[in-house]
């Protein structure tokens, strides 16, 4: 049996003359072979498979080989009949209408338009060729329906237009993106922040800092920031660093200490972290150094729960929604 390349979405759909043609030439190979009295052994199987070929179900390939069934007259006026697959198409094709919502059909100029551009330039997309006509050409596609990029796209893979897959090599090397991002469980470091007093969720106390590391689009390899927030007084450290490590965090830490010097402790009481490892050092921040004498208190957010350290901002946001008037801080 002869091969043809059916789309699985083409499935109990509208046929084209190529499935038409195919079904009945096959047909009449078939009746070749087996032209004994012995003929319709295996003829169940064989429409069987046509129609899995095919796409369709084996009712409509009946009813395709008794309208493509006709008759004719020879030289002699004798009568007898003849498979054709035009006959079955053509009386098959009245008594299917076009949708009148097929966008295939609405916009068969603005689809030609798009092929022609593309055949007499290779080096343009489809992406590239819709858009340029869209923007740039619009007293070609002003008064034409037009279609998307993905509607093209996907009647080039069921094989509605003149353009093939192989003939856009960029759609042939383009490889979707795999949703296999996964998460791995981090460890909490140091004391928890739910372990953190009330009386710093109130911000009436100073001394009480938020700390984040900034990094560049290039993923902190021309440096970054360590920025410290005051929860009080909102007083804020923007301290650059040469790289993304917790050797520099803590010994900007050590400088803080040493510009401060014995009031270090009394204006980093604490100072909370998320769970980056760029804070791993966190046990040597929190004393000073060479000693075990204690400088500060290390506290840090749930992983995965930024908003742990956004509290109070979601207190005046429940206080704004509540109350239906804007808040002041």
């Amino acid at each position: 049996m002869n091969t043809i390349t059916i789309s699985h979405k083409s499935k109990h759909k509208h046929l084209n003359f190529q499935h038409y043609e195919f079904i009945i030439n096959s047909l009449i190979k078939f009746n070749a072979l087996h032209s004994d009295s012995n003929r319709n052994i295996g003829k169940t199987q064989f429409i069987k498979d046509i129609a899995s070929t095919v796409g369709t179900s084996v009712s409509n390939v009946y009813s395709i080989i008794k309208d493509a069934t006709i008759t004719v007259r020879d030289y002699n006026l004798n009568e007898h009949t003849e498979l054709s697959a035009l006959a079955a198409f053509n009386k098959r094709s009245k008594n299917h209408k076009i949708p009148n919502n097929s966008k295939l059909f609405k916009a068969h100029d603005f689809i030609t338009l798009v092929e022609d551009e593309m055949k007499s330039n290779r080096l343009s997309s489809v992406d590239e060729t819709i858009h340029h006509l869209i923007l740039h050409e619009k007293d070609k596609t002003s008064n034409i329906e037009t279609v998307s990029t993905k509607t093209f796209y996907n009647y080039i893979h069921q094989g509605c237009i003149d353009i093939r897959p192989i003939d856009l090599p960029r759609m042939l090397r383009r490889k979707q993106k795999k949703n296999d991002k996964t998460f791995i469980p981090k460890r909490q470091k140091g004391t928890p922040i739910t372990e953190r007093p009330d009386s710093i969720e109130t911000r009436e106390e100073f001394g009480h800092w938020e700390a984040d590391l900034v990094v560049g689009p290039r993923n902190g390899r021309n440096g970054a920031y360590l920025t410290l927030i005051e929860r009080k007084t909102r007083f804020y450290y923007m301290i650059p660093i040469t790289s993304q490590s917790s050797k520099k965090v803590y010994m900007q830490i050590n400088r803080l200490h040493k510009f401060y010097g014995d009031s270090f402790n009394q204006i980093f009481k604490s100072i909370t972290f998320d769970n980056g490892s760029e804070f791993s050092r966190w046990k040597d921040m929190e004393k000073k150094p060479g000693t075990k004498e204690k400088r500060t208190t290390i506290y840090f957010g749930r992983p995965y729960h930024s908003c742990d350290r956004c509290q109070y901002w979601k207190s005046i946001i429940d206080k704004c929604y509540s109350t239906g008037k804007p808040v002041i801080t």
